[in-house]
Order: C-alpha cells, then structure tokens, then sequence
C-alpha cells in the first residue's frame, strides 16, 4: 500500500523538505551583515603632562644657548665692519695728507723725545695725566666712521658744535729712520740746523687709527654730547684706551 502512494503526494512531501535551503540562506545572510560591520575604532596614545614638560624644557636649554650665541657673534660682525671702515679711513686719510705740504704734515707726527722714549708711548703710559686726554691733543685727528670728516678736535667747520661724529682717533708717527725729525747739526756752520721738512722730498709714517675715540653722552650739561671712549674722571684710571680697536697702517707724503 506504501508503494500505491500518490505522486502528487510525494512531490508535497519534497517541498515540506525545502526548510533546510532557507537555513542556508539565512546564515549566508548573518555572515554578510558581520562582514559589513564597522571595524572597532583603533584608540591612539596621547603625551603625558610630564613628557610635555620635558620636551618643553629640553628645548628651552637649546634655545637659550642658541640666543647666548649671538651677542658674541654680532659684536665679531661689528669689529669686523668697524675693521674695514678703519681700512678705508686710512686710504682716505693718505689721500688727505697727499694734498697738504710737508711741512704742515710734519707737525701732526709723533716722535721720540728722548733715549727709548716716545711722545706716543709717553701718553698712554700715563693715562691719568692730562696729556692723556685726546681732547687736549692738538696732534691727533679724528675721522667719522665713514671717513667723509677728518680734521683736528677743535675744528667746528667739520664737526660742528658736538664730538658725536668723531668715531676714530688717529696718531700720526714719524718714521724717523727714513724722515729724520732734525738733521744732524755741522760742526763746522754756525748755522742752526733748519726743519728737514722744508726741503724733503718725502715723509714716511705710521699712522695709528683706534676706536672708538667718543661715545655717545647724555648727560645735559654736556654740550659735547660724548665723551672719550674710557673716560671716567673718579675711577683709577681716567682715560682706559684697553677696550678700543687698533690698526696700523704706512704711509707716505711726496712732495
């Protein structure tokens, strides 16, 4: 009798079968929607307050070093500016004197005044005596940090009425193995010896340049408005030349 069975019976009982398709179907499904899923947010690790502070105090200590360099090397860069000005005020200054006579130019040298003595040297080996005061010095010149001025201190054509345009101090020195100061007198003339600079055909020199001769002066009894470089008339030493610049440079006047 199981055998009489009804195709269309069987063919029922196969589409009853059918629930386990749809099973598949739905973990299919399950399985797409956890791969669609967001991914878990990745937490990122932020700078604690103490390596804040540490990083922010590691970089102040190399700033404040870089910035302690750049007073030294802006004062290297202004000597070495102020240098070159010193070298062309001497070309400037030879082209100066160039044009004056030798005589005239013979009075503004240096010379020795004794055995190992120097007018120089005798001057800024006493720098408390008023020969030391540059001021008081009617041998020196002065020229501005441009070199367009040079003349003597008291000169107000060129200066005017103030010292703050005086920024190099010059002292001419007497190269007195080529230009001798006084010839040597003859015994046999009743004659005085006569200044070699009226008839010599040249004059050498040294000239000596330093700066800076005034620095600015506030002060409003000062109608100068500078002083000396160094002056301090209560310290120890009035008039300390140690802190300025030197150069040196030769020279020579032809007639």
């Amino acid at each position: 009798m199981m055998n009489d069975v009804h195709p269309h019976r069987r063919a029922s009982a196969r589409r009853r079968a059918a629930p386990p398709n749809l099973a598949i179907g739905q973990g299919s499904c399950a399985e797409l929607s956890a791969l669609n899923a967001p991914l878990p947010r990745r937490v990122t690790r932020a700078f604690s307050l103490i390596e804040v502070v540490a990083a922010v105090g590691i970089f102040s200590i190399g700033m404040v070093a870089v910035i302690g360099l750049f007073a030294p090397v802006a004062k290297s860069v202004g000597n070495l500016a102020d240098a070159e000005a010193a070298t062309n005020v001497a070309a400037l200054l030879a082209s100066r004197l160039q044009g004056q006579p030798i005589s005239f130019v013979g009075t503004l040298m240096k010379v020795s005044n004794g055995p190992s003595r120097h007018q120089l040297t005798d001057t800024d080996n006493n720098p408390n005596s008023p020969t030391a005061d540059p001021r008081a010095d009617l041998q020196l010149l002065f020229a501005s940090r441009d070199g367009s001025k040079i003349a003597g201190y008291d000169n107000p054509a060129v200066w005017g009425a103030t010292d703050t345009e005086k920024f190099f101090e010059i002292a001419l020195i007497r190269n007195e193995t080529l230009s001798p100061a006084t010839p040597a007198a003859d015994p046999s003339s009743p004659d005085l010896p006569v200044n070699p600079d009226d008839t010599a055909a040249l004059i050498a020199y040294t000239a000596r340049i330093r700066w800076p001769a005034f620095v600015p002066d506030a002060t409003p009894t000062n109608p100068k408005r500078a002083l000396p470089a160094g002056f301090n008339p209560s310290g120890a030493v009035r008039f300390d030349n140690s802190q300025k610049q030197v150069f040196f440079f030769s020279g020579v006047v032809t007639r």
